[in-house]
């Protein structure tokens, strides 16, 4: 039998099932073409970040560490990020425990509806990493807000041992993802609607996934070089490795957003905006995402091209190499956590006792 050199861009995607529309979204069953994998670490990085959230005044009663535990946010490190090791790993989980934690803050009436509060909140971690200290090894000032203490724990380990220049894009960043918050905040105090391009493009920046990926540099001690980040390839990658992550969570998060009331969500946004059921708004974010991971398998093939044309020495191509595996790792580990984690379970029936449960963990 022949196979095709090229498949035929007639052949139509396979979309799930209609049952899929009508069961737990997050078993959504995504065509991410990735092999999925999880580090050797679990049960040390959990029990370290468990103990973490304690020390710094961010759990304490049963009750937020059983909702802590119920979450398993270490898992997504473990799923994302699978060569990390030791405090590098350690690192990752801290940082998504604290903002699991914090996230919940923003479906509180009391906060969402009280602006000065939102934009202290946000400004305050900000001014981490505006302060002048905050490109030294110094110690930070002390700070009575846990959030905010915790968060110069995790911006000078974050920071350490990295280069001015990738201190200087992922500060950027993390200044982007607060700002974003009092955005989408204010979106939702105000209900605001968006459409799908103004959508996207704030959520590119609300799900932090440019903070993930500067994560994966710093737990591989390793950056791209800047000319690399900036060539079309590999920021279309990275862009669809953020649309890829963020979407996918879109779907199997929804039941938690409505819940909410929180229309931040590309789902609830097609169906708004295209007047379509929920089932044509899944069956087209499903259709997305496997454009977008067709056409990352397709800039993977041309990265060594890429560092050809930029006479980039053979020896100096491994942070690239293993930027894309990052990616790729993470894309796959993103779907895998969220359809894992309690943080997104809806309770599901059972038939013979009538009581409810949660999906089962990884």
């Amino acid at each position: 039998m022949k196979v095709r050199e090229h498949l035929d861009a007639e052949i139509p995607i396979v979309l799930p099932e209609i049952s899929a529309c009508r069961g737990p979204l997050q078993d959504w069953p995504f065509d991410v073409p990735f092999p999925p994998r999880i580090s050797p670490e679990r049960e040390r990085v959990t029990e370290h970040s468990r103990i973490w959230v304690q020390r710094m005044g961010l759990r304490s009663n049963p009750a937020e560490l059983r909702q802590h535990d119920r979450y398993d946010m270490p898992l997504f490190v473990c799923l994302s990020y699978p060569d990390a090791t030791g405090p590098e790993l350690d690192l990752i989980s801290d940082w998504v425990c604290w903002w699991a934690i914090w996230n919940d803050l923003t479906d509180d009436p009391g906060f969402l509806n009280n602006p000065h509060e939102v934009n202290r909140f946000f400004s305050s971690l900000a001014a981490v990493v505006a302060s002048p200290d905050a490109a030294s090894d110094r110690d930070l000032p002390a700070q009575p807000d846990s959030f905010v203490a915790a968060f110069v724990d995790l911006w000078q380990r974050w920071r350490h041992g990295m280069s001015p220049t990738y201190i200087a894009r992922t500060g950027k960043n993390w200044m982007n993802w607060f700002n974003s918050w009092i955005t989408e905040n204010h979106n939702r105090r105000n209900a605001v609607t968006l459409d799908v391009p103004s959508y996207h493009e704030l959520r590119d920046v609300t799900g932090a996934v440019d903070l993930e990926l500067d994560g994966a540099e710093r737990v591989g001690h390793y950056e791209v070089p800047p000319g690399i980040l900036a060539s079309r390839i590999i920021h279309d990658m990275r862009q669809i490795t953020i649309r890829v992550i963020n979407i996918t969570q879109d779907v199997q998060s929804l039941p938690k957003e409505e819940k909410a009331g929180d229309q931040h969500n590309l789902v609830l946004v097609l169906e708004r905006e295209q007047s379509c059921t929920r089932e044509q708004a899944l069956r087209e974010v499903h259709t997305m995402i496997r454009r977008w991971t067709d056409a990352f398998l397709t800039h993977e093939a041309a990265v060594p091209r890429l560092l050809d044309q930029l006479a980039l020495p053979l020896t100096e191509r491994w942070p690239v190499y293993k930027h894309v595996a990052d990616m790729r790792t993470m894309m796959k580990g993103g779907v895998d956590f969220c359809a894992a984690s309690g943080r997104y379970a809806q309770p599901h029936t059972d038939t013979n006792t009538g009581t409810g449960h949660s999906h089962p963990a990884f």
